[in-house]
């Protein structure tokens, strides 16, 4: 149906079904904008879909760079837009950097809709696809894709293009019906070149403003991350998965700065408070992300709200803080229900500063230290040590009079207990930007050394286990069943049945974590690799190996098997031996990782169980003409379980090349 100018003049001056519609885009502002000819260059979007509701987004340009003008949103069943449900009127401005958002209800339940949106002189956006949920008594399958860091520099799309791909070749009743973004949508950040020197897949154009930090640039002002999330929505595959799905959408550091938290940025060994850039960051992601916020009656979730800050620290933190309120909760008929949580904005600093587990001379952030530090004055039930178990003399403890840490805060943390408590659903899905997979380094296994069990990551939820704990702890206690935590952040696939205390591994698990890898962003291996080639060739012999030629991942064997296994493969190359000196015990539960993917997860959840598969995807730093092939499929089953026994994670079994150490020890 072409759209003349006339014709949008006479639907500006008359009445039109009325949608309602986010801060950015109010309908009755349309009635005083130009009608012109638009470009909408970022494609289009639809977001938590509701069983009445959606969200709808586009990005519309004047054509003749007027900073207002009128959008046409059409929403029908049939993409020839013969009947439309639906019309309104919307505005694009200058002001949202000509984002459009709108919020669609009154729609059927359990329904394919069709959108597009149109300016004058038959300008119009590519066609829409998006779909309502189910009612909550509908007992209906979830066919979901979950996926996580997309650093555009770092790869190319093809995971998408993949998944685009093989989804087109599904009957119906198979093909994915939503997108999990788990983070990492944008990165803030504009390297010269990849941390191992090499030269990168392609480049982000220039940031307008920018900041210069060693070889990188990052973004700061408002024009940095617009831009940033102008050049994402650039490439085709992303524009046509937005367009065929509608995506739930939760963020990790990478939407404001590396390494965040609350408002404070963490480059350096410093954190340093940026709340001007925390509400920048916060509203470009408002822009471009659509996500249903305001329209959540009883939940903390809020739109983007502009505050003044007056200079004074604690409260200009606070304020940009809670500029937006992403953390949230959803529901997919009978059987599913989602909550989403925010990792960042809340979470207290680090519970070791940069370099102190070195100078008390450990080789790592030991995992007694970041327990004792983690849980402050709450340690041993209220009684922590008056010194460190290092150093001679002891050390003093300066954690003793510290809060324990949190990962989200109280309120949200109390929010996401009582929302895992109260649902009815037959799966609680948590949305979880980070893992909870168990990722210790299990150094203290090496025979006649020092070395102690050590943590891997702080900054995930390995950093926050007095928090993870008493989460996981309290739902066990609640007797919550059918509890499965989507998790991205680590660029690596993995999956783990959790228990509640990782110092009882011969405990009942409580929930089951699958960790996806990232879409595009350099895979876990490489990074790890980069780090102990150049400051400690040591701990090389952990990450990588070599035998008749060839090089293995044996970061790999060290996250799953243990030290022992990894040291004595790469020594001798054998297998069997490494088998036998495994596993890794501090990783209770840990059935599956490998950190050299780039790719994505699928997920089935049915009455019965969830059966989920970890899709790694060649060739992601070579640009393509047709989608790059599957180099496996890591498949699981996880029959629903009674809370009193636990879940019962069965896999993974391959499709494809599986990869090492699994490639080596299936005999």
């Amino acid at each position: 149906m072409p759209l003349t100018r006339r014709d949008l003049v006479r639907l500006l001056s008359s009445s039109t079904f009325l949608l309602s519609a986010g801060s950015f885009a109010t309908a009755p502002a349309a009635k005083n904008s130009p009608a012109v000819a638009l470009d909408f260059p970022q494609g289009v979007a639809s977001g938590d879909p509701s069983p009445t509701a959606v969200m709808l987004w586009t990005r519309a340009v004047p054509q003749n760079g007027a900073s207002e003008a009128a959008v046409l949103l059409q929403v029908c069943t049939t993409p020839d837009f013969e009947l439309p449900v639906a019309e309104a009127l919307l505005m694009c401005s200058a002001e949202s950097d000509y984002t459009v958002r709108a919020y669609v209800d009154q729609l059927q339940a359990d329904k394919a809709y069709f959108y597009r949106f149109l300016g004058a002189n038959n300008s119009v956006s590519r066609l829409g696809q998006t779909r309502t949920a189910p009612d909550p008594e509908q007992a209906k399958t979830l066919n979901m894709a979950f996926v996580s860091c997309q650093n555009f520099e770092q790869g190319y799309y093809g995971a998408w293009a993949r998944m685009i791909a093989d989804d087109q070749t599904l009957p119906e009743e198979q093909r994915v019906q939503l997108v999990l973004h788990l983070g990492d949508f944008i990165y803030e950040r504009s390297w010269q070149a990849r941390q191992d020197g090499s030269a990168l897949s392609r480049q982000l154009a220039p940031l307008p403003e920018g900041e210069a930090r060693g070889d990188s640039r990052y973004a700061k002002s408002l024009a940095d991350y617009r831009h940033i999330y102008r050049h994402y929505l650039s490439d085709p595959w992303l524009q046509e998965a937005r367009a065929r799905w509608p995506f739930i959408c939760t963020w990790d550091d990478h939407e404001f700065s590396d390494d965040n938290y609350q408002s404070y940025s963490h480059y350096g060994p410093n954190p340093k408070l940026e709340a001007w850039r925390k509400l920048n960051a916060n509203q470009a992601w408002f822009e471009y992300i659509p996500c249903t916020l305001n329209q959540l009656a009883g939940q903390a979730a809020h739109d983007l709200r502009k505050p003044q800050l007056s200079g004074d620290p604690a409260s200009d933190n606070q304020k940009a803080r809670d500029s937006l309120c992403i953390y949230r909760r959803l529901r997919w008929g009978k059987h599913v229900d989602i909550v989403l949580t925010d990792a960042r904005s809340y979470r207290s600093p680090p519970c070791l500063p940069e370099g102190f587990a070195e100078s008390l001379g450990l080789q790592m952030n030991s995992k007694d230290l970041v327990a004792i530090a983690d849980a402050g004055r709450e340690y041993n039930k209220g009684k922590p040590p008056a010194t460190l178990p290092y150093g001679s003399p002891p050390a003093p403890n300066p954690f003793k009079e510290r809060a324990a840490g949190s990962c989200l805060g109280e309120e949200q943390r109390q929010w996401l207990l009582d929302s895992l408590r109260s649902s009815t659903a037959t799966w609680k899905l948590w949305a979880n930007p980070l893992p909870l997979l168990p990722l210790h380094l299990d150094l203290g296994s090496i025979p006649f050394s020092s070395y102690e069990h050590s943590v891997f990551n702080i900054d995930a939820w390995m950093g926050y286990p007095h928090e993870r704990n008493t989460i996981l702890g309290g739902l066990q206690t609640a007797g919550v069943s059918g509890l499965v935590s989507l998790s991205g952040d680590h660029h690596m696939h993995g999956a783990a049945a959790i228990r509640a205390d990782f110092d009882a591994p011969e405990s009942q698990p409580v929930a089951v974590d699958f960790s996806c890898a990232g879409i595009s962003s350099t895979p876990l291996f490489d990074s790890v690799l980069a780090v102990a080639k150049d400051d400690h060739p040591d701990f090389a012999a952990l990450v990588e190996a070599k035998h008749r030629g060839e090089y293995f991942p044996n970061w790999n064997m060290t996250l799953l098997q243990g030290v022992l296994s990894a040291y004595s493969f790469e020594r001798l190359g054998s297998t069997r031996l490494a088998q036998w000196l495994g596993p890794n015990r501090t990783n209770p539960g840990l059935l599956f990782a490998d950190s050299t993917a780039n790719g994505y997860g699928l997920a089935t959840f049915s009455a019965t169980d969830l059966q989920l598969s970890l899709v790694a995807v060649a060739e992601v730093q070579q640009d393509f003409e047709q989608a790059p092939p599957v180099s496996y499929r890591a498949k699981f089953q996880l029959p629903l379980w009674e809370a009193e026994e636990g879940p019962a994670l069965q896999g993974p079994q391959f499709e494809g090349q599986p990869p090492f150490p699994f490639s080596l020890m299936a005999g």
